[in-house]
C-alpha cells in the first residue's frame, strides 16, 4: 500500500538512499591497516600508541609496552568509583523478589518491574539473560509496562544493529526512528557483549539494574555502569545477582546471611 505512491518520490528516495543505504554499504578508508597483538607489542623505532577506559589491565601488558596516565586524568578511577559509592546507587537481592536462587531473564525482569524508583535500562553484565534472544527480553519487559511510562525499548538485534521495538510491534533501527530523539519514552536493554562501546543520551532521571556473575572484574563493571553516561549527576545503578553471587559478596566482606549488602561490599 505504501510503495507504489513511494516509488517515484525522489524526496524519500535519496531520504532512504543517504539515510540507509549510503552510510553502511558505500563506507571508504584511504587506506587499510591491518595487525596482530604481536604486531602491536613488537618493539620498533615509531611507537604505537592507543586509549583504554581504564587503566586496570596495566599490569598484565606485554613488557614493550607501558601505561602513560595523563596527570589530568589521574582522577578517573577514584572519581567513578566515588559516583558509584553515592547513596542513590544499591544492591538488589534477587532472591527475596523472585524467591529463586538463580536470576533469569524471567526474575530479572520481575525484579525490575517491582523496583522503586523504577528502573528504565537493563544492563546484563553478569549475562544471566541466555535462555532469550534480546528482542524477546525487549518484547515481554515493553509488555508489563504501562504505556504511560514508555512508548519502546532500545536493544541489540540479531545483526548488531541498535533497534527499537514500539508498542505496535514495530522493530526499526533506531537512528532513524523517531524515539532517537524521545529516549525519555523508551526503555533500555543491553546484554552483556554490549555492556562496553555503547553510547546513548539518556534522560538524567534513568536508573539502571546491572546483573553481576561469577569472575566479573572491576574494569567490565565499572565500563558497565558508565553506559550511565550522567551516573552521579542524576542517573543511579541496582545491583543484582545470583545467589552464588551473593555468597561470594558476603564472604568476601566478612557479613553473615541476612545482612543487608552495600555497593561497597560489591566492589570489594
Amino acid at each position: 500500500m505504501v510503495f507504489p505512491p513511494l516509488r517515484f518520490a525522489k524526496g524519500a528516495i535519496d531520504f532512504y538512499m543517504s539515510r540507509m543505504v549510503f552510510p553502511k554499504e558505500m563506507k571508504e578508508f584511504p587506506q587499510k591497516l591491518s595487525s596482530s597483538g604481536w604486531d602491536i607489542a613488537r618493539t620498533k623505532v615509531h611507537p604505537t600508541t592507543g586509549f583504554s577506559g581504564t587503566n586496570d589491565s596495566r599490569y598484565i601488558l606485554p613488557l614493550s609496552i607501558s601505561q602513560c596516565n595523563f596527570p589530568p586524568q589521574l582522577h578517573t578511577n577514584a572519581g567513578v568509583l566515588d559516583c558509584l559509592l553515592r547513596p542513590e546507587n544499591s544492591f538488589k537481592h534477587a532472591m527475596q523478589e523472585s524467591g529463586r536462587e538463580s536470576l533469569d531473564a524471567e526474575s530479572l525482569l520481575q525484579l525490575v518491574i517491582r523496583s522503586e524508583p523504577p528502573v528504565r535500562v537493563i544492563l546484563d553484565m553478569g549475562a544471566q539473560v541466555l535462555e532469550w534472544k534480546n528482542e524477546e527480553v525487549a518484547r515481554s519487559w515493553l509488555s508489563r509496562v504501562p504505556a504511560s511510562e514508555s512508548q519502546a525499548t532500545v536493544f541489540f538485534d540479531d545483526c548488531n544493529e541498535l533497534s527499537v521495538l514500539s508498542r505496535d510491534g514495530v522493530t526499526e533501527p533506531l537512528m532513524i526512528s523517531p524515539f532517537a530523539k524521545q529516549m525519555d519514552q523508551c526503555l533500555v536493554y543491553l546484554d552483556e557483549a554490549h555492556t562496553r562501546g555503547t553510547d546513548l543520551k539518556l534522560p538524567t532521571n534513568y536508573r539502571a539494574a546491572v546483573t553481576l556473575g561469577p569472575d566479573l572484574t572491576k574494569d567490565r563493571l565499572v565500563q558497565a555502569c558508565i553506559r550511565m553516561r550522567k551516573l552521579g549527576k542524576g542517573q543511579s545503578v541496582m545491583f543484582c545477582g545470583p545467589m552464588e553471587v551473593e555468597r561470594k559478596i558476603i564472604h568476601c566482606s566478612g557479613k553473615n546471611r541476612g545482612d543487608a549488602i552495600e555497593v561497597a561490599d560489591v566492589l570489594q
